[in-house]
């Protein structure tokens, strides 16, 4: 539950452009003895709660959502890239195994003009394994989506 512990803050104009609606401290309990902390909002009933007060409201919500884009980019190394457990245990290992998905990502996408997806990220791992000659490869990833889909329902690779 929000409480007002403070007065509503003025908002600036580059605050309204950023989506602000409202900035004041609220203090979050039930029974009114929890933290004080500084809420943001927008229009669409979206919180953005920090104890920064020295940031604009407009810096409080360009900070959400470059983390978001962090976020948003982590996630599609996991899932798009297999990258869900890391192959080593010591920090310079967990980067060189992101530099090496990276760098496979933007082979794939230099190499098929298209965003890697899972299926092309498989293509790859097969030609490692040994399972798809380099020619397999070639034609796994020269497909359209559109094709893979047909393959599919037929059997095909």
């Amino acid at each position: 539950m929000l409480q007002p512990a403070g007065p509503e803050r003025p908002l600036t104009e580059a605050d309204r452009r950023a989506g602000a609606v409202w900035d004041r401290q609220v203090r979050l309990s039930v029974q009114g003895d929890g933290p004080v902390l500084r809420v943001e909002s927008n229009g669409n009933v979206f919180h953005l709660v920090t104890t920064r007060e020295d940031l604009p409201a407009e810096l409080i919500g360009l900070i959400y959502h470059q983390r978001w884009q962090i976020e948003l980019f982590f996630k599609w190394i996991k899932t798009i890239l297999n990258f869900r457990h890391s192959l080593a245990e010591s920090p310079a290992g967990v980067w060189m195994q992101i530099y090496c998905v990276l760098i496979a990502s933007l082979l794939l996408m230099l190499w098929t003009g298209q965003r890697p997806n899972k299926r092309m990220v498989e293509s790859l791992q097969w030609n490692w394994t040994g399972l798809a000659t380099a020619e397999d490869l070639v034609r796994l990833l020269a497909r359209r989506p559109q094709e893979k889909i047909l393959s599919r329902r037929t059997g095909g690779f």
